[in-house]
């Protein structure tokens, strides 16, 4: 395990910009001075995987200046050549503003462009779920989380009155970035009464096949599972469920995916690797990296795992490639104060 970026300096999620995974493209958060205010604010990097190259503060140019904000997920032109000029990246995550005047927590955004010191020459695109695509009500939080091929995929917080009763609703959706307004926000409906969809994989190139990964609450008593499931055109799968019940620490969602034997999607992966995060609820909660194979009937296997944390630490696994682990601990400082150290468990 090696310790990545500077403190407070997050890591969320992981592409490469080349065949042998050597420059990659990471998203995350780190703090940024605005008007002599210190604010967290969303966060690129481009280099090698140990974090010894550049970091791109990038505050979201989306009606005002935010508050705060987030990157979840990259995509580099080595993976969308067709849509992605050279030297272009996109990422996705949300932003909040101080004060709402829609009482909105989080809005989703996407960042299309350069990576430039001075932030310029990019465009961002908001992305809020739309009420009447969930049931109605209000939606309060829109959580892109992973972005590949043409596709993103998050969460959303939506809010109902029900019997007099205010109401909370957590699911997953997916938006499609070049489908007219009305068809880009679909819910990816799995038939469970919580959806979470965290990461998303394009089976091979220019292909309308893709696989997402998340959790979903399984029995209904508010316990996550993993799941992975395949979405074509519109046309949701039957996702394979993996519950890691051979760790003290349960696995409650998976939080990326990628193809374990290259970066690249030349075509459909036999294997997947896949991060997963342990139960919010234990105070030690732990990560793992996790392979599923792809069967020959087009089905997924039984998962393989290697439970990872660092020792006494709150452990969450963020995002992944090939066999390369990506995640954040926590720190608790001499005053009592806390805070993150990101970190690399290369070849697991």
């Amino acid at each position: 395990m090696t310790d990545i970026f500077p403190p407070n300096y997050s890591v969320t999620g992981i592409r490469s910009e080349n065949a042998n995974n050597t420059q990659v493209i990471m998203t995350g958060s780190c703090s940024v001075d605005i008007q002599n205010t210190q604010s967290i604010q969303a966060m690129l990097y481009r280099g090698p995987m140990d974090g010894s190259g550049q970091f791109y503060p990038m505050i979201p140019d989306i009606g005002g200046t935010a508050y705060s904000s987030i990157f979840y997920g990259p995509n580099t032109h080595y993976f969308n050549p067709d849509l992605i000029e050279a030297e272009k990246v996109r990422a996705v995550g949300t932003y909040k503003y101080q004060t709402d005047p829609n009482d909105v927590v989080n809005h989703g955004m996407m960042y299309e462009g350069p990576l430039t010191l001075n932030r310029t020459g990019g465009t961002w695109t908001p992305i809020d779920m739309p009420a009447d695509k969930v049931g109605g009500g209000k939606v309060i939080n829109t959580i892109p989380h992973s972005t590949m091929g043409n596709l993103i995929v998050g969460n959303y917080e939506r809010v109902y009155i029900e019997q007099s009763k205010e109401l909370h609703e957590f699911g997953a959706f997916i938006y499609d970035i070049y489908a007219p307004e009305e068809l880009k926000y679909r819910r990816l409906h799995l038939g469970y009464k919580l959806v979470t969809a965290y990461g998303i994989w394009q089976n091979g190139n220019a292909t309308t096949s893709y696989t997402i990964a998340g959790g979903l609450d399984k029995a209904g008593d508010g316990i996550n599972v993993g799941y992975v499931v395949d979405y074509d055109s519109g046309t949701i799968g039957v996702p394979a469920i993996y519950e890691y019940s051979e760790s003290s620490n349960l696995i409650t969602h998976f939080e990326g995916i990628t193809n374990l034997e290259r970066g690249m999607p030349e075509s459909a992966p036999s294997r997947y690797s896949l991060a997963a995060t342990g139960d919010a609820d234990r105070e030690n909660r732990g990560a793992a990296f996790a392979v599923v194979e792809r069967l020959p009937n087009g089905s997924f296997g039984k998962p393989e795992w290697v439970p990872f944390q660092v020792p006494g630490k709150v452990t969450t696994g963020n995002t992944v490639l090939t066999n390369n682990l990506f995640g954040v601990y926590t720190i608790v400082n001499p005053n009592g104060s806390k805070s993150i150290q990101s970190y690399w468990a290369s070849n697991l």
